[in-house]
């Protein structure tokens, strides 16, 4: 085990055994730690239940081909920590992680903390010490009280598709859950706001309108005006002047909308250095691992061979199912095997009653070292709206479920979903690198 691995393990060890949502334990540590989120560039922040880690990535690319220095903040992670903190782009060293972690542990003084909150604060430190043009922060669950929401420089506050997701901690309607993300709006300059729910929309311009923000909304303000899929680019008006754009590399319709909404954000701006040419390359080179990922060089591909395709997403709602759905319908004439783990809390039952009718079968898997719902009993809830004809299995592990479907069927395509943690793993047997 390396020294970063052992301090993050201690980290959690500070868990608080109640949750409460507040801001209180984070700002406590940030004040011994001589406030560094008082101290930051000007900030990013985005929040939302769906697609707010592409749209971050989509940023992130674009200011850096407009020769920006960025610094970054996502969670959670895939394989190592380390990819949750950019500097300048780069991922940060373990040498520098483990130099900020030990501070943030020193000053907490073993008091209570979430593991979220003390990692937090190590971002700001490095964020704090070593300068930026931008910083982009990505909320984690929440908004309102998120970690991330202690910042004062907000230059802009992007709110991605809110949906029902985390209802245990944001509650139990699209209301209040808005409200919680919504949050995140304090100390803003301006506003983005993506395709929404109409509720959110209404939620959203009371909150600007109370603040008098500038609010720059999806289909007020800016929309995408046509999709070529055989061009492969796109159309989109913002403030009635028009924008052409190519497609991303990311897979899926739903990136054409997240690219939309980091160009809605950059030319709020309003930054003559921020050139169109620069916006396209930056769209077309963003990356973002394990959403709607094909894996077509690693381990796993290698084993199964040319007749299969493997697709990982760490899709996990109802919202990731529909988007899920939508490309699967496309693959008719396939076998279509949906590999699937999911946490304790969500709802795996109407995830795969989105997808059932383009299935030819289900692999349930546990999820290593996390707390996950057992694999029989989302078995034995589902097996009675599905139909017989379409085989259900209970899998050890994913290196089993994949041996299983490459023994018993010609060919066709695997869905691997349900969890950015069951992501995470996958990559790992892959062979992925994340830099």
């Amino acid at each position: 085990m390396d020294k970063s691995t052992k301090i993050l393990k201690r980290l959690e060890l500070l868990h608080p055994k109640k949750i409460d949502l507040s801001l209180k334990r984070l700002k406590g540590l940030l004040k011994k730690l001589d406030n560094p989120h008082l101290k930051l560039s000007p900030v990013i922040h985005v929040a939302g239940t769906n697609g707010k880690g592409s749209v971050t990535s989509f940023l992130r690319s674009i200011f850096e081909f407009s020769n920006y220095k960025v610094h970054t903040y996502t969670s959670p992670h895939l394989i190592n920590f380390n990819e949750r903190i950019r500097i300048n782009s780069k991922l940060i060293s373990n040498n520098h992680l483990n130099t900020l972690l030990e501070e943030c542990e020193y000053y907490n003084k073993a008091e209570e903390i979430t593991f979220f909150e003390i990692t937090t604060a190590a971002a700001f430190l490095a964020f704090s010490r070593i300068e930026s043009d931008i910083i982009l922060l990505e909320t984690g669950l929440g908004g309102r009280f998120d970690a991330t929401n202690v910042v004062e420089n907000k230059l802009c506050s992007v709110i991605t598709p809110i949906s029902m997701d985390h209802m245990n901690f944001l509650g139990s309607t699209i209301e209040k859950i808005a409200k919680e993300k919504l949050g995140i709006l304090k100390n803003s300059k301006k506003i983005v706001l993506s395709k929404q729910h109409s509720v959110v929309r209404k939620l959203a311009r009371v909150e600007a309108k109370r603040m008098k923000v500038e609010l720059f909304e999806e289909g007020t303000n800016w929309k995408i005006r046509k999709k070529d899929f055989i061009k492969k680019n796109f159309s989109m008006c913002f403030e009635k002047a028009n924008y052409n754009f190519n497609f991303p590399k990311l897979f899926g319709e739903h990136q054409i909308d997240n690219a939309s909404t980091a160009v809605a954000t950059v030319l709020s701006l309003g930054r003559k250095d921020i050139l169109d040419k620069n916006i396209d390359k930056g769209i077309l080179s963003a990356k973002w691992p394990a959403r709607m990922q094909n894996l077509k060089n690693g381990n796993l591909s290698s084993y199964m061979g040319k007749n299969f395709e493997v697709w990982l997403d760490g899709g996990h709602n109802l919202e990731a199912s529909q988007i899920i759905k939508k490309i699967i319908e496309k693959w008719k004439k396939e076998n279509v095997f949906l590999v699937i783990g999911m946490m304790i809390g969500k709802d795996p039952y109407s995830f795969i009653k989105k997808l059932v009718k383009n299935l030819s079968a289900i692999f349930l898997l546990p999820i290593p070292d996390h707390q996950y719902i057992r694999p029989y009993e989302i078995k034995n809830n589902i097996k009675k709206d599905i139909s017989s004809k379409i085989s259900i299995e209970c899998s050890l592990d994913i290196k089993e479920a994949l041996k299983i479907i490459k023994e018993s069927y010609p060919s066709g395509k695997l869905v691997i979903c349900g969890s950015l943690y069951l992501a995470g793993e996958v990559l790992k047997q892959d062979g992925f690198k994340i830099n």
